[in-house]
């Protein structure tokens, strides 16, 4: 007798609906990999209009590793803000005008003068990742004791200055599987009862015509259903729901190739204003 097949409500068809639906997003379920952590990042320019000041931006925040969530002002469909963010790992991106105290931060230049010091640029230089261009590139846990040696406090109101010139990649917590992080990032790590109904959407619509025929093979209409508002095209991706790049091109920011991280898979949601990545971890990197 053929055993029965669980239903999708239990832990094992869920698990089983879930990774049919991945190895159909990835193309494929890739080679095995088992040293290999992958992790997921969120990039949103809005989020970085007003990022300062920030409660959660302290020294013990930042290096801390127990997962934190963080305040959102809306409640919508595929919301970053259901996640928990493991600050320690997140990164911190400062423009180079900013270093430099040059252009807008230059002497008589409209920003004023920076809110720290050359000693707190050249020990941030000394932990980071530069580009070319004079940027620097740091993670939370790094970031941290620097506000703390130089009394930089980025929870109060004058730090607000700095909006736009300092953002973030927001690092989402997971347990470094790739499983777990592509459960992550199509927002179903809650289970089945919080997929995103198309009713939750004003303008359904279908999915992106190739991804419309390929998500036709997820058996469970719910997960399918969730899925589709996902693989969206790019046009219908600016109102509601994600747009599914793949490996195409760095959603947001390709700030992550720059630190070692390899694209598994992306989002863009909006016109462009935000991006969510799956990423292969680099070997030896700090965020594994």
């Amino acid at each position: 007798m053929i055993p029965a097949t669980p239903p999708v409500t239990s832990p094992s068809g869920w698990d089983d609906a879930l990774s049919s639906a991945f190895e159909i997003l990835l193309g494929g379920r890739p080679a095995a990999e088992p040293a290999a952590r992958y992790g997921v990042f969120h990039a949103s320019d809005p989020f970085d209009e007003f990022l300062f000041p920030s409660p959660w931006a302290t020294p013990d925040a930042l290096t801390g590793r127990e997962p934190r969530p963080l305040p959102d002002p809306e409640d919508h469909p595929f919301s970053p803000f259901t996640w928990r963010f493991d600050l320690s790992g997140s990164l911190f991106w400062f423009d180079p005008d900013l270093l430099a105290g040059t252009g807008p931060w230059g002497e008589g230049g409209h920003k004023g003068p920076r809110p720290f010091d050359d000693a707190f640029v050249t020990d941030l230089r000394a932990v980071s990742t530069s580009g070319d261009d004079g940027a620097a590139l740091v993670y939370g846990a790094e970031l941290g004791p620097l506000l703390g040696r130089h009394g930089i406090d980025l929870t109060h109101k004058s730090s607000k200055k700095l909006n736009g010139w300092v953002t973030v990649l927001l690092r989402v917590a997971t347990d470094g599987t790739l499983t777990d992080a592509m459960r992550a990032a199509t927002f179903t790590e809650r289970g089945p009862g919080h997929l995103v109904s198309v009713r939750e959407i004003s303008r359904p619509g279908p999915a992106d015509e190739p991804w419309e025929e390929k998500l036709s093979a997820v058996t469970y209409p719910g997960l399918r259903d969730h899925l589709r508002m996902l693989c969206r095209t790019e046009d219908d991706a600016r109102s509601e729901g994600g747009f599914y790049c793949g490996t195409g091109y760095w959603p947001s920011t390709d700030a992550l190739e720059t630190v070692g991280c390899s694209l598994v898979a992306g989002w863009a949601f909006g016109e462009s204003q935000a991006g969510t990545a799956v990423v292969r971890l680099p070997d030896g990197s700090p965020l594994r």
